[in-house]
């Protein structure tokens, strides 16, 4: 099952290093570094995953329990 989420995400191109990204994808600094939806100027901006440093949508978080702490949802399967 976390084979397919993983291979799912690398289709999506969302487990590739922003550095990878070309020139006409989403620019990797407005846009979430999992799932490339557009970040927003004041809401959703994202935020830095504490684990891969990639910043990343309120969607693509998942959060501990009962703590605000949070990771990516990639960070999150590998851990």
């Amino acid at each position: 099952h976390l084979k397919a989420e993983l291979q799912n995400l690398r289709r999506k191109g969302a487990l590739r290093p922003s550095a990878d990204w070309d020139s006409t994808g989403p620019d990797p600094d407005r846009s979430c570094g999992r799932c490339r939806v557009e970040l927003g100027r004041v809401i959703n901006r994202g935020a830095y995953c504490r684990a891969c440093r990639l910043k990343v949508c309120k969607g693509c978080r998942e959060y501990s329990l009962r703590t605000t702490d949070w990771v990516c949802t990639v960070c999150h399967k590998h851990m």
